[in-house]
């Protein structure tokens, strides 16, 4: 009857420990389940559960547990318990050690006295004994290995008790179970391991993408890294803050999945063509075409000045110089406004209109100086882009939703699409690919919002603008607040919390970073 009870305990055990597997997602925790499982099977006073090392030269402390020294069932504290070694320096295997020897002969092993054995080097167990007044005399080690037959670490028990208080050996069938436990607990070490390994990879392969879209444009490398430091160091003041964000607590993964969807946020400009990405000046495409229509200036100065010489009276001299002189004025006009800006003036647009109408004939031919869509793309009022050329660079949240819409995710990051492509977004519904309104945008989307706009509005890196100062920024964002644009807690918060100085002194060059009248920019929003 008893050894009925006691297999239906085993059973409940085994049991209990499969539905961990798929459940427990701290191995540690997991760990700690199949030692105490071990000890209680065997009636075993302690225990210890290695692992290998990454470099695969040492067995380290894990979960260790002896009951009569009251070490209770935890974590190792490795300063406490070193590492033990596998090979020497000469790369021989190391024997010394009974978990050292079941490691490297890959089999389950049981001895009844440590002390009477030619299987391992006692040295070592009769030197702790002696520094910690113990005395280990039965052991029991058991190789916990993967489905490809490699080690993953060892668990070992000591000193096995009967049922009358006395230092017993460990039975085969002792042996038999800690293989079993032994197996689940490689099982889950082998599941976090190729868990970490593909969230190691997605990261790897999440960042080189990043790093290749960075490196596509000669203007904006470092742009997403950026924007996902960002977003990290933003998540976390939320999560350090007692005012406004006192009720979030972002979980790890949580926090993952902001981090991934800041390294993923402009993915979609891969499909964003160079030209458009890279147009640094109004007149360029493939090259700048200033120096097309700076060469029409020049061939009009030569045929002006040529009949200057050959005017035949003064009058007609007098006008040709003023005219000359004119056109020197309209070139460096010209230069000027290829270079975009923030808004262009009604009367620039015009003038633009009669240099464009502007002809010169000479020698039976009628010359110009600039062409049709020369002056469409020098009437652009902001910036350096065409509507249309903007609408392709807008596309690029779109693209980027669709192209993380289509990848399978653990369930953990099934919002990262939206967090990613939703950095554009404006809480009062005017911004894309979207259009999406406050109430529809989390707060994930949000920080990541600020961040990218913050790294753009600073960023000195851009082909079509300087980086601002920290006031100029700030001032923007606030007018942004005022306009129900971006987030007023999170603005508030880049601005307590000094994050925006310490991603200043980290990414911005020294002219940038000015004396902030915080109380002004905050009154610009609070009025």
């Amino acid at each position: 009857m008893e050894n009925k009870k006691e297999l239906i305990r085993q059973i409940k055990a085994l049991t209990r420990i499969g539905i961990a597997l798929s459940s427990e997602k701290d191995i540690n925790n997991f760990f700690k389940m199949v030692l105490e499982e071990a000890i209680n099977f065997t009636n075993a006073d302690g225990g210890t559960i290695y692992t290998l090392s990454e470099d695969k030269q040492t067995l380290d402390f894990t979960i260790i547990c002896t009951k009569s020294m009251n070490l209770n069932l935890g974590m190792a504290d490795t300063a406490k318990w070193p590492s033990v070694p596998l090979y020497d320096e000469k790369n021989n295997k190391i024997f010394k050690n009974f978990a050292s020897y079941v490691a490297h002969t890959g089999k389950a092993s049981s001895v009844e006295n440590a002390y009477d054995q030619d299987i391992f080097d006692n040295s070592g167990t009769k030197n702790y004994d002696t520094n910690n007044n113990y005395h280990s005399k039965s052991m029991a080690a058991i190789p916990m290995k993967d489905h490809e037959n490699e080690l993953l670490g060892v668990i070992q028990l000591i000193n096995a008790y009967d049922d009358k208080g006395s230092i017993t050996y460990f039975t085969e069938e002792h042996l038999t179970m800690l293989t079993s436990l032994a197996s689940q607990a490689a099982i889950a070490f082998t599941n976090k391991n190729l868990v970490e390994g593909l969230e190691k990879l997605l990261y790897q392969f999440i960042k080189s993408i990043a790093a290749a879209i960075d490196r596509k444009s000669k203007y904006t490398g470092g742009h997403i890294k950026r924007v996902a430091s960002l977003s990290e160091m933003l998540a976390e003041e939320i999560q350090k803050d007692s005012n406004k964000y006192k009720d979030i607590h972002f979980t790890s993964e949580e926090m993952q999945e902001i981090s991934l969807a800041g390294w993923m946020h402009d993915v979609g400009k891969i499909t964003t063509p160079i030209y458009v990405r890279d147009k640094a000046k109004k007149l360029e495409t493939i090259q700048d075409r200033i120096e097309q229509v700076k060469t029409r200036f020049e061939l009009i100065f030569a045929l002006i000045q040529k009949d200057i010489e050959f005017a035949k009276t003064k009058k007609n001299k007098e006008k040709l110089k003023k005219l000359y002189e004119k056109l020197l004025d309209d070139r460096e006009f010209v230069i000027k406004i290829n270079t975009g800006g923030e808004f262009m003036r009604d009367e620039y647009i015009e003038r633009i209109e009669e240099i464009y109408n502007f002809r010169y004939s000479a020698n039976g031919k009628e010359y110009h100086l600039i062409t049709e869509d020369e002056k469409k793309n020098l009437c652009i009022r902001k910036g350096t882009l065409l509507p249309e050329e903007l609408e392709k660079m807008w596309e690029h949240a779109l693209v980027s939703h669709e192209m993380l819409s289509e990848l399978s995710y653990p369930k953990k990051f099934k919002n990262l699409p939206l967090y990613a492509a939703s950095h554009h977004e404006k809480l009062n519904g005017s911004g894309y690919p979207f259009n999406k309104t406050a109430e529809e945008l989390p707060l994930q989307s949000r920080i990541i919002a600020i961040a990218d706009l913050y790294e753009a509005l600073t960023a000195f890196d851009r082909p079509y603008k300087k980086g601002k100062t920290l006031t100029e920024t700030l001032r923007i964002m606030a007018f942004m607040v005022k306009d129900g644009e971006i987030d007023k807690d999170l603005v508030d918060l880049l601005i307590d919390s000094k994050l925006y100085l310490k991603y200043a002194e980290e990414f911005l060059k020294p002219e940038q970073i000015d004396d902030v009248d915080i109380n002004g920019i905050k009154g610009m929003y609070n009025k």
